[in-house]
């Protein structure tokens, strides 16, 4: 890889906070800490199957009915060149020809429902596993940052690489979002994969003046403690960002982990999702401190000309970025051991997830040739850290347009706050924490049971593992 100089990596201050993401720049009420945190009495068993999460989101919603939850309607291309995979799954060959050889590893839950309809909404709810609520919605901490907050006491004193990291997800409608009240150490490190790839690496010469800067600067900060400490959470929200630069640009592990082969992107797909499943896949084998990675996937939102070959983005495209990406990451984590356990895989102790915020409408397409938003069934994708692949659960009606079985333990369907409990299990963590010193006063449970027309289930989902 080609060395860098200090200029040519941190080129500004702003590509600094960019490279911290939007979650360190939106951290804007009081930080609260140390929390008060305590059961809310309900007796659950966290599995602790996993180490890692990875959660691929399908941003602007994937068409579940020429997918995941194949139906035979007026709008279904005639070219899919659909199969039927096991009895209970069709899969379109033209669009799925690799994930369909690795649906051994795959559970799939077709019974989704979403709270939400609308991008923003749908896309806050993915990142923070609720429903906005305008009049808190600058304290509540996205999941990724509540994953942060709880694996930091099993932080080793040689992790280096931050918590959470995600890709490209300033790509969402609403960004990466904040740590809430949550100290901004918890923050995301959202990363452009296009121009990360482009060289971290620094020289001798970059390294020593680094090293230089940073004795100077902590100098300047020792003298400075006192008054700067008057200036609150944003100030020590740069002071925990600088310590980590400092830290990651130190360690080799780091620019390893951006280094990626010609081949690799060949057989990713050459896109910007399969560089970012690339660096997920190189992060997690460096098992540098980082448990929680956030790949977005934008671009799904096709209410116009959804199957147009002519159109510059369709589902043909998105579907085409989407196969090889997912399919060498679970390929990858498969073939690559633990750090840790050299008995396990990487995909062993990784849970990795595929969703998007809601579903397309099923029958004929719109006036536009495309598919409108539809949040009544959706599917999920789960694999790995113990899921039991080639599962088919929950089952829809002859057109996907309603839940005939909903694939797990409950009459009513699984939600986003299920599949949020599904991976604060995985990790270990008991989803029916409560913090009570909120800045509102509000009390803020890790999954909500409050859904929009009364009380729902918040269990973890385990029909996916057997």
């Amino acid at each position: 890889m080609e060395s860098k100089t200090v200029a040519d990596i941190l080129r500004s201050r702003r590509d600094i906070l960019k490279l911290g993401g939007l979650g360190l720049l939106a951290a804007s009420v009081d930080t609260v800490w140390p929390l008060n945190v305590g059961a809310t009495g309900s007796k659950v068993q966290p599995r602790a199957s996993a180490r890692n999460v990875v959660f691929y989101e399908l941003s602007g919603a994937l068409s579940h009915v020429e997918s995941f939850d194949f139906k035979e309607n007026p709008g279904t291309p005639k070219d899919l060149d659909v199969r039927a995979v096991t009895r209970d799954l069709s899969l379109s060959h033209l669009l799925f020809p690799r994930v369909e050889k690795h649906l051994d590893k795959i559970a799939i839950l077709r019974s989704m429902l979403s709270h939400e309809e609308v991008h923003f909404r749908g896309q806050y709810y993915t990142q923070t596993g609720r429903q906005l609520n305008v009049a808190f919605a600058r304290e509540i901490p996205s999941v990724g940052s509540v994953i942060a907050m709880e694996l930091e006491p099993r932080r080793r004193p040689d992790d280096t690489f931050p918590t959470y990291m995600s890709f490209n997800l300033d790509k969402a409608f609403p960004g990466a979002l904040s740590t809430g009240f949550l100290p901004p150490r918890f923050s995301v490190v959202d990363i452009n994969p296009e121009s990360a790839v482009k060289g971290m690496k620094l020289d001798q010469k970059a390294i020593e003046l680094l090293e230089e800067r940073w004795r100077l600067l902590s100098e300047l900060r020792k003298v400075e403690k006192t008054r700067v400490a008057g200036y609150g959470r944003q100030m020590a929200g740069y002071d925990d960002f600088y310590e980590t630069a400092h830290r990651l640009l130190s360690d080799e592990r780091w620019p390893a982990a951006f280094h990626i082969t010609e081949e690799d992107r060949k057989r990713y797909g050459n896109t910007s999702v399969g560089v970012s499943c690339i660096l997920a896949r190189n992060v997690l084998a460096e098992d540098a401190g980082t448990h929680h990675i956030h790949i977005c996937h934008p671009g799904w939102d096709h209410h116009v000309k959804i199957w147009d070959r002519g159109a510059e983005s369709n589902h043909y495209v998105l579907c085409a970025e989407f196969d090889p990406a997912f399919s060498s990451l679970l390929e990858d984590l498969a073939a690559t051991r633990s750090k840790t356990d050299q008995s396990k895989t990487l995909l062993d102790e990784t849970l990795v997830v595929v969703a998007g915020e809601f579903g397309r409408t099923p029958g004929a397409l719109n006036y536009m040739a495309g598919r409108d938003h539809y949040n009544r069934c959706y599917p999920a994708l789960f694999a790995g850290a113990g899921v039991k692949g080639g599962r088919v659960l929950g089952r829809t009606d002859s057109a996907g347009a309603k839940c005939l079985d909903t694939g797990w333990n409950y009459k009513e369907q699984p939600r986003t706050e299920n599949v949020v409990a599904t991976i604060y299990s995985a990790l270990g963590i008991d989803w029916t924490k409560e913090i009570r010193n909120t800045p509102s006063g509000r009390t803020y449970v890790y999954v909500d049971p409050l859904g929009p027309n009364g009380y729902i289930p918040t269990d973890d989902i385990t029909t996916i593992y057997g």
